[in-house]
């Protein structure tokens, strides 16, 4: 896995909530704006915790109080400005960077439940008792970490990255639409309308629909040209395809180039017909 992906899963964490609310409070700081506050706070915070014995509870209820008032955004701010004070204490750029990156690509509520279900702080809490620098310590217990653990941090961090998860619905809305849209041209075409959600064989329907043979598909099997084969064929489908509904070049040209407002067009408009 590739080293910052490791970062953003631990160190990331760690730094956001270790270094803001913490390690602030050897930092002189002056509460005039809203991002002063938050410095304020997280120093008045810190003055309550055993800084030699820090456990995850502290942690999660430090960013938990702050996170109630205080945007990721803003934590991340803080870090920015004081990125220089935070390295003085061992910490990385790379390091301080990926826990910025979490803050402003995170939502609360992930945060909090990887902070509190898949950190080993104790671990790592135990390593810099031992003299070890934060960054020594996290990178210790990643080595430790299973790779299925580290796979799992992944996929979970990732799915909570605030544009990973818009994208992943905008995909599942344009997924559904194109059933539904080939569903209608598989019906007008007198086909199974249920071929649109059958995999391979809604691209045997394809074919069929287009007045291609649907053996065709095997070509796909044929080592190394197989797929360069395919591709001609799916090129030629569209313009097939645009004909079998009474069209001509240019709508071929525009199923192949801009296959989804075209398809809808068939699909939706009454006056095009399924000349078979």
């Amino acid at each position: 896995m590739d080293r910052k992906i490791k970062n953003i899963i631990k160190i990331g964490i760690l730094v956001l909530v270790y270094i803001i609310i913490i390690s602030l409070n050897n930092i002189s700081l002056c509460a005039t704006s809203k991002k002063n506050n938050i410095e304020s706070e997280a120093e008045k915070y810190a003055e309550g915790i055993d800084l030699n014995n820090i456990t995850k509870e502290d942690i999660l209820n430090a960013y938990e109080e702050f996170s109630q008032e205080y945007t990721n955004e803003e934590l991340a701010d803080v870090i920015d400005e004081y990125k220089e004070e935070i390295k003085q204490q061992g910490i990385s750029e790379e390091t301080i960077n990926a826990g910025k990156e979490i803050l402003r690509t995170t939502d609360k509520e992930s945060v909090k439940e990887i902070i509190k279900n898949d950190i080993d702080f104790d671990k790592i809490q135990e390593k810099i008792n031992r003299g070890a620098t934060i960054n020594q310590a996290v990178r210790e217990s990643i080595q430790e970490t299973s790779t299925d653990k580290k796979i799992e941090l992944g996929i979970k961090v990732l799915l909570a990255n605030k544009i990973v998860r818009i994208s992943l619905i905008i995909c599942v809305i344009i997924f559904v639409y194109e059933i539904i849209v080939r569903w209608i041209i598989y019906k007008k075409a007198g086909r199974h309308g249920w071929a649109a959600i059958v995999p391979i064989y809604r691209q045997i329907t394809m074919y069929k629909v287009s007045g291609l043979s649907p053996w065709l598909i095997l070509l796909i099997l044929i080592p190394i040209i197989g797929a360069f084969i395919i591709a001609i064929i799916e090129i030629i489908q569209k313009f097939k395809l645009s004909k079998k509904f009474g069209k001509g070049v240019l709508f071929g040209f525009g199923l192949l180039f801009l296959q989804p407002i075209f398809e809808s067009i068939i699909a939706f408009s009454k006056k095009i017909k399924y000349k078979g």
